[in-house]
C-alpha cells in the first residue's frame, strides 16, 4: 500500500512540474517584439538613432525589461535597458534612442542584440520571445551625407532631395511628429535638419529639448521662411537668427547666380522682410534685404532663410539642388556629432586622444635604492641579530617560525604602503574640454575613469542632461558581442544610470562622449594690443579656480598666471607680433613614458590642448584668439551609487575672443595665419590625418575647393597682394587654378621643375568680399588618397 502511495505522489509531482513548465514556456512564447530602426528605417553609421518598439502579450500580464545591443565605435558598446509593462491580451508601443551601431555587430548575423527579462535584468530570469531578435537597420554609411525634412507638406523640399555635397550622396529623411527622437541621442543620425512651414510647437517638450541639444552639440539647423514664424518655432523660437515682419516679393533674384553654371531662371520670389538678431552674419542678401542669416549656437549653427525653401519658383529652378548644395558647402557639422567623410569615429578619437590618459591613477612607487636597502637590512642586520639574540636567550629553535613571521611582516608592509590608495576606495578621474559661450554655459567632451577597489558591479549616476555618455571597452576585449554582458545603460527622468558588470578587482572602466552645461561661468576680458604688449585684464567669473591661464594665437601660447574664483588678473604681455589670430594646434607625444605623476599631468595637458585645437579648428569663429585654462574643479557630477571615490578632475575651458592687433605696410602671410579649408566638389575626403597645421589628408581623386582667408585684422580696401608663392610636396598630383569670384572663371597655375608655383599679377582681384582667395585643384594620383596640402606665402602691403 505504501509502495502505491509514494508511486502515485511522485506521478502527481511530475504532472504538476510539467504543467508548470508547460505554463512558463507557453508564457515566454505569447510576448512578441517588433521594432523599426531609425528614420524611414536607416541609420548612419557609428551614430545615435531612435528606436520604436511594439510589444504584443497575447498571454497573462508580464512585466519585465527588453536590452537592446549597441556599438558605435570598435571601442564602444553597452546595452540600453528598457522596462516594459503589458497587460494580458495587449500592446504597447515605446521609443527611446541608443548610441549607434557599426558594422561588427551589423554583420554579425549569428548573434542576437535584443534580449528579453522576465522581471529586472539584474534578477530576473532571460527569457525567449517571438518577433525581431536582432536589430537590422538600412546602414547610411560615413561618406553620405543626411538632411532631415520637417514640413507640414514634405513634398515641398523635393528640390533639396537631389542636392549633392561634393560627390557624396544626401540621404534625405522625411521626419514626422511620431518619429522625431525624444533623447538627443536619436537626432545624431542627422549632419543637417530642415525646417519648412512646420509647426515645431506641437511636439512634445522632450522632442523640442532634444533638437535644441543637438544643435548645441554640433548639428546644423535650416529654417525657412513662412508668415507668423516666430508662433510656430516652439522652444527654437530663440534660436532663430532673424525675426520676420511683412510679406513681400523679391524682383531682383540676380543673387541666386553664385556660380556661372547655377544662375536663377526665375524672376521673382515671395520673401518675408525681416530684422537680424546681435551677434548674426549676413552671408546673403539683396537691396539691403537679408535673404540668408547665420547664427552659432553652442557648436552648432542655425541657418535661415527670408524664403520658404519649399517655394515653387524654387523647386523649379533646374539649379536650385546645387545652389543649395553651395550654401550646405559653406558649412559643416560639428564633428562631435559622430564619424563623417571616412574620418575616425569621434568616440574613438576620445578614447585614444584623451580616455586613454585618463586611465592612469596616481601610485605610490618604490625606488630600487629602497628596495636593496630594505633586503639589505633584512639579510644583514635582522638575520644575525635575530641569530645572536635568540642564542643568547637560549632561544634558537624559535627561528623556524619567527623568520618566516618577519618575512610576511616585510612584504605585507611593502605591499599595504603600495597599494593603500587602492585598496580603501575606487578612484574616478574626470577630464573635459569645454568650450565657453557667451551666455556662461559650456559645450564639449568629457570623459570618466574608475579604478574598482574590488569586485562586483559598479554603477555610474550621471544627469542625463548634461553628459551623453557611452561606454568603453575594455582594450583587447572582443567586441560586437555580448554588449549587454558588458555594461547596462537606464534612463530615468533626469539621470543616466551605466552599469559595468562583473568588474574585475584593481580593474578601470571608461564612460566618454559629449557634454553641456549652463550658467557656468565665462572669463571677462578687457585687453588693448599697443607695440607688440597685451595689457588690460582678465576676471574669472567662473566658480573654479584656474592653475594656469593662456592666450593662444597662432602656434604660441602666452602663460599669463593663475586665477581664483572672482579674482581679475592683471595682463602685460610682449608678444612677438601685432595680432592675435585663431589657434592653431599642437601635436602631442601619443607615446609618451610614463615614470612619474608628473609626467602623467603633462601628458595629460597635452592631450587635452591637442583635443581643443581640433575642436577650436571647426568653431568657425572667424579666426580669433582664445583665452584657455585648467581647473582641477568637478564640473559633472558623476557617482559610482553605494561607493565613496577618490576623484581627481583635469579639465580645459577654452573661450574665443575678438581678434585683436592689425596689420600696418608690409606682411607676409604663411599657412599658420591663412586658415586653410578644403571643401569637395567631386569627390570624397577619407580622412583627415593631422588637424593641427600638417595638411594633411586622404582625399579620392577628383576635384576639389581649396580657400586660404585674410586674417581679419587686414582692411580689405587698403591692403595689395604683391606675390603668392606655393611650395608643393607631391609633385605633378595635384593640378591647381585661381578661381575668379566675380566671373568664376579659372586661371590655370603652373607648376615649375622645383615643384612651385608663383603668381605675381593683379592677385588682388581674386579676394572675394569676405577676404578669401579660393583656388580649385584637380586630384589625380591612381589610388593613392595621401595628399599634403601646399605651403603657401602671400605676400602683399596694407596702405595707411
Amino acid at each position: 500500500m505504501k509502495r502505491w502511495r509514494k508511486a502515485i505522489f511522485v506521478m502527481t509531482l511530475g504532472f504538476l512540474m510539467f504543467l508548470f513548465m508547460e505554463d512558463t514556456t507557453l508564457a515566454q512564447a505569447q510576448i512578441k517584439i517588433s521594432v523599426e530602426e531609425g528614420i524611414d528605417g536607416k541609420v548612419k553609421e557609428g551614430r545615435g538613432f531612435p528606436l520604436k518598439v511594439t510589444v504584443e502579450n497575447t498571454g497573462s500580464d508580464f512585466k519585465g525589461d527588453l536590452l537592446f545591443d549597441y556599438a558605435p565605435s570598435y571601442q564602444t558598446g553597452g546595452a540600453r535597458a528598457l522596462s516594459i509593462d503589458v497587460p494580458a491580451n495587449s500592446k504597447r508601443t515605446y521609443t527611446l534612442s541608443i548610441p549607434g551601431f557599426n558594422d561588427e555587430i551589423r554583420h554579425n548575423s549569428n548573434q542576437e542584440t535584443i534580449h528579453l527579462f522576465q522581471g529586472s535584468w539584474e534578477k530576473g530570469k532571460e527569457i525567449k520571445f517571438k518577433g525581431d531578435k536582432r536589430l537590422t537597420p538600412d546602414f547610411i554609411y560615413s561618406n553620405y551625407t543626411t538632411i532631415g525634412l520637417l514640413s507640414e507638406n514634405p513634398d515641398r523640399l523635393k528640390g533639396i532631395k537631389g542636392t549633392n555635397m561634393g560627390g557624396n550622396r544626401v540621404e534625405a529623411l522625411t521626419l514626422t511628429k511620431e518619429n522625431i527622437p525624444e533623447e538627443k541621442t536619436g537626432f545624431q543620425m542627422l549632419d543637417y535638419l530642415i525646417i519648412d512651414q512646420y509647426n515645431l510647437s506641437e511636439l512634445s517638450q522632450d522632442q523640442q529639448r532634444a533638437l535644441k541639444s543637438w544643435v548645441d552639440t554640433g548639428g546644423v539647423l535650416f529654417i525657412g521662411g513662412a508668415p507668423h514664424l516666430e508662433g510656430t518655432l516652439g522652444s527654437v523660437a530663440d534660436m532663430a537668427p532673424l525675426t520676420f515682419g511683412e510679406e513681400s516679393t523679391l524682383s531682383d533674384t540676380s543673387t541666386f547666380n553664385v556660380k556661372k553654371n547655377i544662375e536663377a531662371t526665375f524672376n521673382s520670389l515671395a520673401i518675408f522682410k525681416g530684422t537680424v538678431k546681435p551677434e548674426s552674419d549676413v552671408l546673403v542678401e539683396q537691396d539691403g534685404i537679408p535673404l540668408v542669416v547665420k547664427s552659432s549656437e553652442g557648436l552648432g549653427e542655425v541657418w535661415q532663410t527670408a524664403f520658404s525653401l519649399g517655394d515653387p519658383a524654387l523647386n523649379a529652378w533646374e539649379s536650385y539642388d546645387d545652389w543649395f548644395a553651395n550654401v550646405l558647402s559653406k558649412t559643416k557639422p560639428h564633428f562631435l556629432l559622430g564619424q563623417s567623410n571616412g574620418d575616425q569615429s569621434f568616440l574613438e578619437r576620445i578614447y585614444y586622444e584623451v580616455a586613454d590618459s585618463n586611465e592612469l591613477f596616481p601610485t605610490t612607487n618604490f625606488k630600487v635604492s629602497t628596495l636593496v636597502i630594505i633586503l639589505i637590512i633584512y639579510l644583514i642586520v635582522i638575520v644575525p641579530l635575530l641569530y645572536f639574540l635568540l642564542r643568547k636567550v637560549d632561544k634558537r629553535e624559535q627561528a623556524w617560525w619567527i623568520i618566516p613571521a618577519i618575512s610576511v611582516l616585510v612584504s605585507s608592509g611593502i605591499f599595504i604602503t603600495g597599494a593603500k590608495d587602492r585598496i580603501s576606495k575606487p578612484h574616478l578621474n574626470q577630464m573635459n574640454v569645454l568650450k565657453v559661450e557667451e551666455d556662461k554655459s559650456v559645450h564639449g567632451i568629457s570623459a570618466f575613469s574608475a579604478l574598482s577597489n574590488s569586485g562586483g558591479d559598479y554603477d555610474f549616476i550621471s544627469n542625463k542632461h548634461n553628459l551623453d555618455i557611452t561606454p568603453a571597452r575594455v582594450r583587447n576585449s572582443a567586441g560586437g558581442v555580448n554588449q549587454y554582458k558588458f555594461a547596462v545603460e537606464e534612463i530615468t527622468k533626469d539621470n543616466r544610470s551605466i552599469i559595468f558588470r562583473d568588474v574585475e578587482y584593481w580593474s578601470t572602466r571608461t564612460l566618454l562622449g559629449s557634454s553641456e552645461k549652463e550658467e557656468v561661468g565665462r572669463f571677462i576680458p578687457e585687453l588693448v594690443l599697443e607695440d607688440q604688449t597685451l595689457s588690460g585684464t582678465i576676471q574669472n567669473d567662473f566658480p573654479y579656480d584656474f592653475t594656469d591661464v593662456y592666450i593662444w594665437s597662432g602656434s604660441r601660447m602666452y602663460r599669463l598666471g593663475d586665477m581664483k574664483a572672482g579674482d581679475t588678473l592683471d595682463v602685460d604681455k610682449k608678444l612677438s607680433t601685432n595680432y592675435l589670430s585663431s589657434p592653431i594646434g599642437v601635436t602631442p607625444n601619443m607615446s609618451a613614458p610614463f615614470p612619474n605623476q608628473q609626467n602623467i599631468k603633462q601628458q595629460k595637458k597635452e592631450r587635452l590642448e591637442n583635443f581643443a585645437s581640433q575642436m577650436i579648428s571647426v568653431d568657425n569663429e572667424n579666426n580669433s584668439p582664445v583665452i584657455f585654462g585648467y581647473t582641477d574643479a568637478e564640473i559633472f557630477n558623476m557617482k559610482i551609487k553605494n561607493k565613496e571615490s577618490k576623484s581627481e578632475n583635469f579639465s580645459l575651458l577654452y573661450q574665443h575672443f575678438p581678434s585683436m592687433g592689425n596689420y600696418k605696410g608690409a606682411f607676409t602671410l604663411r599657412n599658420e595665419q591663412l586658415e586653410l579649408d578644403v571643401l569637395p566638389v567631386k569627390g570624397q575626403v577619407i580622412e583627415h590625418y593631422s588637424h593641427n597645421g600638417a595638411d594633411e589628408m586622404g582625399l579620392e581623386d577628383g576635384t576639389y575647393e581649396l580657400s586660404i582667408h585674410l586674417p581679419n585684422q587686414i582692411e580689405l580696401s587698403k591692403v595689395t597682394l604683391h606675390s603668392l608663392n606655393m611650395t608643393l610636396h607631391t609633385g605633378g598630383v595635384l593640378q591647381f587654378s585661381l578661381v575668379d569670384p566675380q566671373t568664376d572663371e579659372r586661371l590655370v597655375l603652373s607648376e615649375s621643375s622645383t615643384n612651385s608655383i608663383k603668381v605675381n599679377d593683379k592677385l588682388n582681384k581674386y579676394i572675394d568680399d569676405n577676404g578669401e582667395i579660393v583656388f580649385e585643384f584637380e586630384k589625380r594620383s591612381q589610388g593613392d588618397p595621401f595628399v599634403r596640402l601646399p605651403n603657401i606665402v602671400l605676400k602683399g602691403e596694407v596702405q595707411p
